[in-house]
Parts: C-alpha cells; sequence; structure tokens
C-alpha cells in the first residue's frame, strides 16, 4: 500500500510513503504545538477482508495485514522498520478416518455457515483464520468446543449450537480435514 498527497490545484504528487499494508481509511490532518501531522489507519481487513475471504479477496489486497495507525509529520525523516517475513506456514492435518459420506454430510453445512467469512473450499488466505491449518482439527472436542460451544466468541468467531447438530460439526471438521489433505497432496 502507499499513502500519496496530491497538489489540489496540479494534481501534482507532493509526497507518498509505503505503508507496507492496506490502507483502510481516509487520511486526517492535524496539528500539535504548530507541527502537521497526517494519521491514517492502515491494515488489511474491513469489510472487504471478510466480504471476500480468500484468493476472491487476493485479488483486490493482497498485502499481509500490518493493522496499525501510521502518523506521519511533515518534513519528517523517519522510516518505518523493515517489515519481518512471513511466518512459515505448515499443513499438517491430522489423518482422515471420516468415511466420504461423512466428509460429502460436511459440505452443506461448511458452505451455509462457515465458508462466508473461512472461504469457499476452506481455502482462506485473508485475515480470517484458514481453517486447513487449525490446531483443533485434531480433536472432535477441540473443534466443538469453538463451533459448537463458542470458545473463540470474544475473537468474533460464534458458537453454532442453536443451528447445528454435534454430527453436523464433526462433519465439517471432516469436510476441512479433507480439504487440508488435498491442498497438501
Amino acid at each position: 500500500g502507499k499513502l500519496t498527497a496530491l497538489d489540489a490545484t496540479s494534481g501534482a504528487e507532493l509526497w507518498s510513503a509505503e505503508t507496507q499494508t492496506g490502507v483502510i481509511a481516509a487520511p486526517v490532518s492535524y496539528s500539535v504545538n504548530g507541527e502537521q501531522y497526517i494519521a491514517v489507519v492502515v491494515g488489511t481487513g474491513g469489510s472487504w477482508a471478510a466480504t471476500f475471504p480468500g484468493p476472491t479477496g487476493l485479488k483486490g489486497n493482497d498485502l499481509p495485514n500490518r493493522s496499525r495507525v501510521l502518523a506521519y509529520k511533515l518534513r519528517g525523516t523517519a522510516e518505518l522498520p523493515a517489515p519481518p517475513p512471513p511466518p512459515a506456514r505448515v499443513l499438517a492435518p491430522p489423518p482422515l478416518t471420516a468415511s466420504a459420506e461423512t466428509v460429502q454430510q460436511g459440505f452443506v453445512p461448511y458452505i451455509t455457515f462457515c465458508a462466508r467469512c473461512h472461504g469457499v473450499d476452506a481455502v482462506n488466505e485473508g485475515i480470517l483464520p484458514d481453517l486447513r491449518y487449525s490446531a483443533r482439527l485434531v480433536s472432535e472436542e477441540a473443534w466443538a468446543s469453538v463451533v459448537r460451544d463458542g470458545a473463540l466468541a470474544a475473537t468474533g468467531m460464534a458458537g453454532f449450537a442453536q443451528v447445528l447438530s454435534a454430527a453436523e460439526i464433526e462433519a465439517i471438521r471432516a469436510y476441512v480435514i479433507a480439504q487440508a489433505h488435498a491442498a497438501k497432496d
């Protein structure tokens, strides 16, 4: 991402700065003790990341999420530190022990209740978790504690006990494990 200030009359570029992430808010200008600053909220997020998880969303915003507020002082010389390397992601799903029928039974509830945030076919390379990498896949109980009971409700992942049966929740887990194996292979 990049911030650019243009002359209102001529359109000439006056200043620019790399943000190392997406810009999700309009900048604001303010003054402190006679010094002018420009501040902006940056990071991959907002409705774009939630509306278009996975490869579709990346076509419009493939920058990593580095959420923060950047403030620039006119004639300032400070620079952002180099971004850290992306974390290594290792796809290591548990063995697929469910039947093909159970995996197929997980498809409809996954698409109905999960795909909106976690991506079609469990592929999500945006800011929301890619379930194929979830450590909770190894345990029916750990998976159900999140999907059924809402163990992660404080971070935005609601529980679905009101609309999904235990069998559907386990079938969704089987479906996601199958998708992880398909990606690994």
